[in-house]
């Protein structure tokens, strides 16, 4: 099954590898390609994973968030976790 996630936080090459071992990390997802532009994930998984398990992993490795979340309406610091 693929699915395709928009992903805020990215700033960098450096991010995009962290958000794409951090989603390889998720039981059930089999690769993950991760992209810079446009900012989103494509995952291909044995189930459907949902945000709030794909948030949370995200969550463990940074300032990343699933695009579209509640929390996208709370004040962000500018750059990924890797660029400060």
């Amino acid at each position: 099954m693929k699915q395709q996630v928009a992903i805020k936080g990215m700033t960098c090459g450096g991010c995009v590898q962290t958000v794409e071992k951090a989603l390889k990390q998720i039981e059930g997802v089999k690769t993950a390609t991760v992209s810079l532009t446009p900012p989103q994930a494509v995952i291909q998984t044995d189930h459907v994973i949902g945000n709030a398990q794909l948030q949370s992993a995200l969550a463990k490795v940074g300032n990343y968030r699933v695009a579209g979340n509640d929390t996208d309406n709370e004040p962000k610091k500018s750059g990924g976790s890797c660029c400060g």
